[in-house]
């Protein structure tokens, strides 16, 4: 393989090792191949994107034979959506990956003696799971390839989901996601036809001006609900509106609160999110603690495997409740 050519395409590569951030590894020549939206056991054609002296990164353009592992994603959005990597493998193999990976890190890489690494104890639930995610509304849409060339179909189109991924200023158009229980699409649905009958100004980006930038939302095991609307600049008048159609389609809100952000960024830490309704927090527990989580707040984003965070590490402290305070 010449380095400096940027069109090197490799036939027939058995995919055969998992990397991190959800590529997958092949070698040629005793050079490492990253590759994206393949998984172990594949066999494909790839076409190279980096090419550098000891490794590469490439994305399939043809597959000549699926893993036997390999199985049918569940969302409609998977490969171009930034949420989710590694749906199109089963979720056990997804574990034994994740652990071969830190156990490389610690051992292999970093040089650690470790004793024997118990399994990984994976999350009963695989999906809506999180208890918090962030839309993001934008007037640049991201198209798929076989939009592209539809004339119906524009990119300059108002559109409420997630980032593309790797594009940091498009984002795709989501119908359902999975990563969150309801009331998560219906609000944010709600919110961008809001906008649209409005015809309201979605955020782009590159040119740092619109006014509906993003949706927080928090949705807790206890039930309790707070939405977060984060715009671009003070408009008490929208605001008012926007929100007696929120809270007129969902009463049981528990919170919503709006935030003006003109900053470039999506950061939180120096903003000051006002209540329109309800006590500003919400109430999450974890067995018999109840935590009392804002808008910013820092929470273990899967709340039934921080529990079980909790639960393992109290047994590996074997805490009797009898230990002597120090002196």
């Amino acid at each position: 393989m010449r380095r400096k050519n940027k069109n090197i395409e490799l036939k027939q590569i058995l995919v055969q090792d998992y990397a991190a951030e959800g590529k997958s590894i092949a070698r040629v020549d005793g050079k490492v191949i990253f590759i994206e939206n393949a998984i172990p056991g594949d066999i494909v054609d790839v076409k190279l994107s980096k090419n550098k002296k000891d490794w590469a990164e490439g994305f399939v353009i043809a597959w000549h034979q699926y893993s036997p592992d390999r199985i049918a994603p569940f969302c409609a959005h998977f490969g171009v959506c930034g949420g989710c990597r590694w749906q199109m493998l089963p979720y056990p193999r997804q574990l034994e990956y994740k652990q071969k990976q830190v156990e490389d890190n610690l051992q292999r890489i970093g040089k650690v003696s470790l004793p024997p690494i118990p399994p990984i104890l994976g999350a009963e639930h695989t999906t809506h799971y999180r208890n918090k995610l962030e839309y993001t509304f934008s007037s640049r849409r991201f198209l798929l390839p076989e939009e592209l060339h539809n004339p119906e179909i524009t990119p300059q189109q108002n559109v409420a989901g997630f980032h593309a991924r790797g594009i940091f200023d498009k984002v795709v158009n989501i119908d359902t996601c999975y990563l969150q229980e309801e009331p998560t699409n219906r609000l944010r649905k709600a919110i961008r036809d809001f906008g649209l009958e409005n015809e309201l100004s979605f955020y782009d980006i590159k040119m740092h001006q619109g006014w509906l930038r993003t949706l927080q939302l928090r949705i807790c095991t206890t039930g309790e609900v707070m939405a977060n609307l984060v715009v671009g600049h003070e408009d008490p008048e929208m605001i008012r509106l926007l929100a007696d159609r929120v809270l007129q389609h969902f009463p049981d809100l528990t919170t919503l609160l709006y935030t003006i952000n003109k900053k470039w960024n999506d950061s939180m830490n120096d903003l000051s999110p006002q209540v329109i309704h309800g006590k500003g927090y919400v109430i999450e527990q974890l067995e018999d603690f109840r935590f009392k989580i804002g808008p910013k707040s820092f929470f273990q984003t899967n709340t039934r495997q921080g529990e079980r965070l909790y639960q393992v590490t109290r047994e590996f402290a074997e805490l009797s409740g009898n230990a002597a305070l120090p002196d």
